[in-house]
């Protein structure tokens, strides 16, 4: 604090700790002197001693001038006698700058990472965690959500720009983290998890979500984690996925957000007008006793633990389900949602599952009253048969506009149980 900025005479307040790693709120008290224009700074240091104004390279250090209003019945403080000075700020002993074998920044608590402009995707040093922070949220140029430095994807992958934010869906934060915790920078041969927090339009049944992760972010070269997953509810959701860190000291990890479902291509992305793609570069330790491990990817849907089984009936219920999700993946307009809340959509159908329906109820049909129409696989799940509510497709059944959907289900779903 100084009483006199325009000829500061700086008086020392407290030095304080950081409480933790990544972003802090630290307060510091005072009672202000005699004095119209006022300052008060922070000096914030990695190591070294308490200075006003310290010069290490991870230093920096602020200003801000008040003015104060003369209060006529201040009475300053008396000045300490001579005889007894104040007692100086002890000086420590510096704490020498850490060093490694791989050299470079320290590590960084909590892991925070910045948008590398070189790799096009934000970027964690060294630490025990990596986590995205605001980076990634939003998705492309839709309303009230547009993605700073889109679309931070480390190749050619592009994010849809239909819809408005938090409606719609969007990827709005990563954060990779070491399975068993510890303070230790993230090593090769760890477990980590990924968390992604994304946004799940309408109920979430229709969107879904793939994992990837990449040895070398400079030339990535993508391998699935586990299978596609379905959005567990609508609104935000945190979904997870794990692996081992391989050998490559600067890594990468991939989520991909979609509505419906669509192929990969040889990007590894799903790319239609909804799809929001995510990377984040992580920077990982060296270990030695792992070297030549290559992280295996997630099973496939046949997989079982006795080898590779194949129901027929199953797969061809699966092959039904995932060419109608194909299909939502490739519109641009969605049937608006069953809470009356449009936000935006188009207006419709939409895509998907159409030439399932039937227009009088057969014995073998169900049905479902909903605003849009679900998967065909959903409706024999869920559905009832035809009764006094529903009799036909599209006839209206509730309030808010809900129709009768139907599908023909032939007793095939009770088979493949």
């Amino acid at each position: 604090l100084t009483k006199d900025a325009s000829s500061p005479d700086w008086e020392p307040l407290d030095s304080i700790t950081c409480p933790g790693g990544g972003a802090q709120t630290i307060v510091q008290a005072f009672d202000v002197p005699k004095g119209t224009d006022q300052s008060i700074r922070v000096n914030f240091r990695y190591n070294g001693s308490p200075s006003t104004c310290s010069s290490g390279s991870y230093d920096d250090h602020d200003d801000l001038i008040f003015t104060v209003k003369e209060n006529p019945n201040f009475t300053p403080p008396p000045t300490p006698a001579p005889t007894q000075p104040p007692t100086p700020v002890p000086t420590p002993v510096p704490t020498p700058m850490p060093t490694d074998a791989n050299d470079g920044p320290p590590p960084s608590p909590g892991g925070v990472a910045s948008y590398d402009e070189v790799l096009g995707a934000p970027k964690c040093s060294f630490a025990p965690s990596c986590d995205s922070g605001i980076l990634l949220n939003g998705r492309a140029n839709i309303n009230n959500g547009v993605e700073p430095n889109q679309p931070n994807t480390l190749n050619t992958c592009t994010d849809g720009p239909v819809g408005s934010y938090h409606i719609d869906e969007s990827i709005d934060r990563i954060v990779v983290t070491r399975a068993s915790g510890g303070d230790g920078d993230l090593t090769e041969g760890d477990e980590v998890t990924i968390t992604a927090t994304i946004w799940c339009w309408g109920t979430g049944s229709n969107d879904r979500i793939d994992f990837y992760y990449a040895s070398d972010a400079s030339n990535p070269v993508w391998t699935q984690i586990g299978a596609r997953k379905t959005c567990p509810g609508g609104g935000a959701q945190t979904m997870t996925a794990s692996f081992t860190l391989p050998p490559g000291s600067l890594q990468a990890v991939r989520a991909n957000l979609m509505y419906g479902s669509g192929t990969a291509g040889v990007n590894k992305c799903v790319t239609s007008s909804y799809d929001d793609t995510d990377d984040l570069v992580i920077s990982v330790r060296p270990n030695t006793s792992i070297q030549g491990l290559v992280a295996s990817p997630g099973k496939s849907k046949h997989d079982d633990v006795q080898g590779a089984v194949v129901y027929a009936e199953k797969d061809a219920a699966a092959d039904m389900m995932e060419k109608e999700l194909q299909e939502l993946n490739q519109s641009t307009e969605k049937p608006t949602e069953d809470d009356g809340n449009e936000g935006g959509k188009g207006k419709g159908k939409g895509k998907g599952g159409g030439s399932e329906s039937v227009g009088t109820a057969s014995a073998t049909a169900k049905y479902v009253c909903t605003k849009r129409r679900p998967l065909t696989a959903n409706i024999c799940d869920e559905g009832s048969p035809a009764d006094d509510t529903c009799t036909s497709e599209g006839q209206k059944c509730g309030k808010k506009g809900k129709k009768c959907w139907f599908a023909d289900c032939d007793g095939d779903e009770e088979a493949n149980e």
